[in-house]
């Protein structure tokens, strides 16, 4: 990353590629991606697509015979053209992961990340579904440095702030969120969750729901880019479209040495891993941790 931000790349392309998927429609799925991204106004770095989008939703496990493998040709066509996809990853030894799967066109540099909280209630029920992720990683694509959270892992806050500790300076953030009963209170969430991890956390957030209807359920899309500001760059509506938002790489490091939020994190009141010795406490008073 180093080397290209020298030669002046300081800026990130990102477009949004809101899909409605059919559950196990995989084939078809793929094909839809591929129009949306031929679709985009201009050249882009990155396109993202939303949690499981070249397989749809659905709330019941995928059949063996649709699971993907990260080497697959139909993936690995998308990936390669720069379009990260949603998709459930074959595991040889037990349930499959929920999988995001990045590429970068100029380096080859692949970017893979399994959801760590499958959702663990109904309607959802994803942890009979689905395998946890073991952990959080960071990348460095283009200009930026970039980390995925999927759908229900920017409802634990310890991930994004991870992510941003680990050097993130733009989240991407794939989810198939449904309108339920009180669509208002969903929107309405997720608005505070995004803008809380864009504003704390001093990042570029891009938010990307699906659409569509999928086992009586309706997905609200509302895919869109915010700035570190908390404000929209780019958003879409509740049908399948694309967008385009440029993220100002440069503005955002001057902001983050001018405010070092990030900085001043106390890593010291972290709770010490099971079977270490916790650091001396400098008062008699009970810390709080979080």
């Amino acid at each position: 990353m180093a080397q290209r931000q020298q030669a002046g790349l300081t800026t990130l392309r990102v477009g949004l590629l809101q899909n409605a998927p059919e559950f196990g429609a995989v084939d078809a799925n793929l094909a839809g991606i591929r129009e949306l991204h031929e679709g985009l106004s201009g050249p882009v770095d990155l396109a993202l697509t939303p949690e499981l989008s070249a397989h749809g939703y659905g709330f019941t496990p995928h059949r063996d015979a649709d699971l993907l493998s990260v080497d697959d040709p139909r993936l690995e066509a998308l990936v390669s053209a720069g379009v990260g996809v949603g998709f459930a990853r074959r595991n040889p030894s037990g349930l499959p992961w929920n999988s995001y799967l990045l590429g970068d066109p100029l380096t080859g540099t692949r970017h893979l990340q399994d959801k760590l909280h499958p959702v663990s209630y109904a309607p959802w029920n994803e942890h009979l579904s689905f395998q946890a992720g073991d952990g959080l990683r960071t990348a460095d694509f283009g200009a930026a440095t970039v980390a995925t959270a999927i759908c229900n892992d920017m409802w634990h806050p310890i991930v994004p702030w991870l992510a941003a500790q680990g050097g993130a300076e733009v989240l991407f953030v794939p989810v198939a969120s449904m309108a339920g009963e009180d669509e208002a209170r969903i929107r309405r969430t997720w608005e505070v969750i995004l803008e809380h991890a864009a504003v704390l956390l001093q990042c570029y957030v891009v938010f990307v729901n699906r659409c569509g209807t999928e086992g009586g359920s309706r997905f609200w899309g509302g895919s869109r880019v915010l700035g570190p500001d908390g404000r929209a760059l780019a958003e879409l509506g509740d049908e399948p479209g694309s967008a385009v938002a440029e993220l100002d790489l440069a503005a955002l490091r001057r902001l983050r040495a001018e405010v070092p939020m990030r900085a001043e994190a106390r890593t010291d009141l972290l709770p010490a891993p099971a079977g270490t010795t916790p650091a001396p406490k400098s008062s008699e008073s009970e810390p709080l941790h979080v």
